[in-house]
């Protein structure tokens, strides 16, 4: 297997990155390789995910070739490494897979067309987080080959934000046969609410509840708008997680403290169901102005 020889070094750790004895985790501090601690491999990857790590991936790059005669390569999302270059399991934990990448959307504020191109199908291998892009975007006869490989599985998870107007009958007669942890859906605008209301009321009909259906919601441009927007989601029968939009740019995009503490109140499920249920202002409970971002 390819992975036994690739040393696959990652900037941090995160709940997706894998942990076997081939991985490395700098942490941000620049020091000499100790190659003796790993089995033997034949090149090492450095893998960068985030933009803003970019500037240390690189620098780590020109130091460990000082120490190493074998090639030091550097990719990953933020540098851009295209779909065809994806092999799945390799930079990941087992379990979590991409059976596509790429997507045929073209979402001024999402970076996965310009730097994966198209929606490509990738071979399926075994695995219960589905991370795709856009799943529903892939043709049928690759959905029930997706399918057909989750029936062996459990606590399956669809984590990459499923398109909630793509959402039809065949796609909700499969999950209903599968052991199903999560449905992540995507509602990032105002303008997609009406089809997100109308997948998720399918996936209600279905037996899905609000435990098992969540939604990613962009946010950072106006609360007044984002908090009506989350509220709609979570009336919508979807647990809302909010997430701060970030520039795919070297410099991580910052926030004020309110915009923090307004994002963070949104992805805690307590908070939210506890929120809703008393009608109840995070803004006011966290003495926010209602703000615009410049």
């Amino acid at each position: 297997m390819i992975s036994k020889l690739i040393l696959r070094v990652f900037p941090k750790k995160t709940s997706y990155t894998p942990i076997d004895k081939l991985t490395y985790y700098p942490n941000g501090i620049f020091q000499a390789p100790m190659f003796e601690l790993f089995p033997e491999f034949g090149e090492i990857h450095i893998s960068c995910s985030f933009t803003w790590d970019k500037a240390f991936c690189r620098k780590l790059q020109e130091e460990w070739q000082v120490f190493t005669d074998k090639p030091v390569k550097l990719g990953g999302p933020a540098f851009g490494s295209v779909a065809e270059d994806f092999t799945p399991g390799l930079y990941l934990k087992p379990n979590i897979i991409f059976t596509s990448r790429g997507c045929n959307n073209n979402c001024p504020w999402c970076i996965v067309p310009r730097i994966e191109g198209k929606l490509k199908e990738l071979p399926i291998v075994p695995g219960n987080i589905i991370q795709d892009n856009n799943f529903l975007q892939t043709s049928r006869r690759h959905k029930e080959k997706v399918f057909e490989m989750l029936r062996t599985q459990k606590n399956i998870c669809f984590k990459g934000g499923l398109q909630a107007n793509l959402i039809d009958d065949h796609f909700v007669d499969n999950v209903t046969s599968l052991k199903i942890s999560e449905l992540w859906l995507a509602c990032d605008t105002d303008a997609s609410m009406s089809g997100f209301k109308k997948g998720c009321e399918k996936l209600q009909k279905a037996g899905f509840s609000r435990e098992k259906i969540k939604c990613y919601a962009l946010i950072g441009d106006d609360m007044d708008k984002n908090e009506a927007r989350l509220q709609e989601i979570y009336h919508a029968g979807a647990m809302p997680f909010a997430q701060l939009f970030r520039e795919f740019t070297e410099q991580k995009t910052e926030y004020p403290r309110e915009w923090k503490q307004f994002a963070r109140q949104w992805q805690r499920p307590a908070a939210i169901k506890g929120h809703m249920e008393k009608n109840t202002d995070f803004r006011d409970l966290m003495g926010c102005e209602h703000v615009i971002r410049k």
